[in-house]
């Protein structure tokens, strides 16, 4: 599986087998499925249940190899299939081919090419992060956008000196920074004047390092590493049935597996309901009416939510919560809304794992009057209720100090919050500090709004007086709130280098995230779509700047995350010398 590819046909018996023991319990058996194997197979993030899909787990097992090829360059493996099949000095995975030769590496190059999903993964999901520019392809890698500089500037690339050169080849360093230096096989013409001057102005965004070495980064994990779950999540996403709507927060752990995927199921509208089993003709069509009313057909949102038994049991647990709802039309919609934050930690949890506890206690309900002819009263299904929060709590690792029968007698126990028992105290609030009197300070922070998709950043610096010197804020593309916080810090060394007046002291940068102030401060890492501003705040660290960057509590930091809120409303960046 992880060096030849699986025949279709051996795939299909898998999944045969797989379906029918999910649904049976045994092989011998074909089930009626409530649910599409292509959605089962789905991460839960995208709507499925995570069995996997094996032609994905394959490809990306054979695309691992590929990886390897690229990032193992002195291996004798890698030596042996390039003098082999002549594969070019600039192989990367935007030209896989499948090679005349056979062999192993030709089943891993076919079984990537013939699959649409997986050579657009690969062509895409690849990319060179620049250090010192000494093994990257300038023309053929892709490094600086989503394409290689050959596609995009193809006039340019015609008349290269050599298409073979490397980033550091065409430049060098003048003091810091980074100059570059092309030459070209004739006098450029208008055309080509245009080419370069687009060039350019794409390069101007570059940043190398002086110290780190090039290599390839995964793009869709945000650190660059290669995995093959991740391959195969990418693939999951460009399948047709991914539920780009699946429900979120489901799967916390709160309730045993099993019933975690019941509530799965019945959000979907997928159970065997009779009024499903009727649309498929299992069952006559006299036979949809729900059992615990026989009142309305039985359907998910029915049985569960609005059926006159359900809602007295919701109401129930409601009153006990002293709160009143109205019911919205679907079950879906009921856990959307499923939402209580006045009480603590314990209390939220309680409240997510009571929407579970219901459900099933509804259904187990339906079941018992449907199968075995038994039925229990409203008194006695609220005490199962209670009974079952009791039994799967305790596997919450909380020091909950009630047994059930106490919960039985007062179910207000269920309010219990070890916070609220144990005296906590805490430390003074961090005040800004000056810096020493040979010094300065930034003090930088980000935010960002998921709701609205945007991301801003500020900073202030002040001199050993607390006098403010330099202040800006400005929004910038919607992006994760360490990596803002980077760009706050590269934002403030830019414009401390851009000052006669500053560059040449001492500065302090504070800022309240430690994931990136520790990336700044190591000579590698870091989200590799910032590579291009760690490198820019690595060399003026280094060789540059005297710089300090620290992490300092928000606390400390209140004008710089008043200025980064600002930011989000702003349509530019605000900067004022004072």
């Amino acid at each position: 599986m992880s060096l030849f590819a699986i025949p279709k046909g051996i795939i299909d018996e898998i999944n045969k087998i797989q379906r029918r023991f999910l649904w049976c319990g045994h092989t011998d058996t074909n089930p009626i499925a409530p649910v599409a194997w292509e959605m089962i197979q789905l991460p839960k993030s995208l709507g499925g249940l995570s069995v996997g899909n094996l032609l994905h787990k394959n490809l990306a097992l054979l695309f691992k190899w590929v990886w390897r090829y690229l990032h193992e360059p002195d291996a004798l493996w890698r030596r042996i299939v390039q003098e082999k099949y002549k594969l070019p000095q600039h192989f990367n995975t935007q030209n896989i081919i499948t090679p005349l030769k056979g062999g192993p590496w030709k089943n891993i190059c076919n079984a990537i090419t013939k699959n649409k999903d997986a050579m657009q993964l690969a062509s895409t999901g690849t990319k060179k992060r620049v250090g010192n520019g000494r093994q990257t392809y300038f023309w053929y890698d892709l490094w600086i956008t989503d394409l290689p500089l050959n596609a995009i500037f193809p006039r340019l690339f015609s008349i290269a000196t050599n298409q073979l050169a490397t980033i550091a080849s065409l430049g060098f360093w003048d003091g810091c920074t980074w100059v570059w230096n092309f030459s070209w096989n004739r006098v450029l013409r208008p055309r080509d004047i245009e080419e370069r001057n687009s060039l350019h102005h794409l390069l101007e965004k570059a940043y190398l390092s002086l110290h780190n070495n090039d290599k390839h980064v995964w793009t869709p994990h945000y650190l660059g590493s290669f995995s093959v779950k991740s391959f195969c999540f990418e693939l999951a996403k460009k399948s047709s049935s991914s539920q780009h709507d699946a429900v979120k927060g489901l799967w916390k752990g709160l309730v045993p597996h099993k019933i975690e995927i019941f509530t799965w199921m019945a959000l979907l509208g997928k159970l065997n309901t009779r009024e499903k089993l009727v649309k498929i003709g299992i069952l006559p069509s006299n036979e949809a009416l729900c059992p615990l009313c026989f009142s309305y057909p039985e359907s998910c949102n029915h049985l569960l939510l609005h059926c006159s038994m359900a809602r007295q049991l919701w109401f129930w647990w409601l009153g006990i919560w002293n709160l009143q709802w109205v019911f919205p039309l679907s079950l879906r919609d009921a856990f959307d809304q499923w939402n209580f934050s006045t009480k603590g930690k314990f209390c939220k949890k309680i409240w997510f794992a009571s929407f579970f506890v219901i459900v099933w206690t509804v259904w187990k309900e339906r079941n018992a009057r449907i199968f075995n002819n038994t039925s229990s009263s409203i008194k006695q299904l609220q005490e199962l209720v209670l009974l079952r929060l009791s039994w799967w709590l305790k596997g919450w690792n909380d020091k909950f100090p009630y047994s059930a029968n106490e919960v039985l007698r007062n179910p207000q126990c269920l309010f219990w919050d070890e916070g609220a028992r144990t005296s906590c105290s805490f430390g003074p609030t961090a005040l800004w500090s000056p810096p020493q009197s040979t010094s300065i300070k930034w003090n930088v922070d980000a935010s960002v709004d998921p709701r609205k998709n945007l991301s801003a950043i500020g900073g202030i610096l002040r001199n050993p007086r607390g006098d403010f010197v330099c202040l800006f804020s400005c929004p910038i593309p919607p992006i994760e709130i360490n990596s803002a916080e980077i760009i706050a810090i590269y934002r403030a060394i830019q414009i401390s280098l851009n000052s006669e007046q500053i560059k040449y002291m001492a500065i302090l940068i504070e800022s309240d995230s430690a994931n990136a102030v520790s990336w700044c401060n190591e000579g590698k890492g870091g989200p590799w779509n910032l590579s291009f501003q760690l490198n820019f705040i690595r060399n003026a660290r280094k060789n540059w700047l005297n710089i300090n960057i620290v992490h300092k509590k928000r606390s400390s930091n209140v004008v710089a995350d008043s200025l980064a809120k600002k930011g989000l409303a702003r349509e530019s960046e605000f900067l004022a010398w004072l």
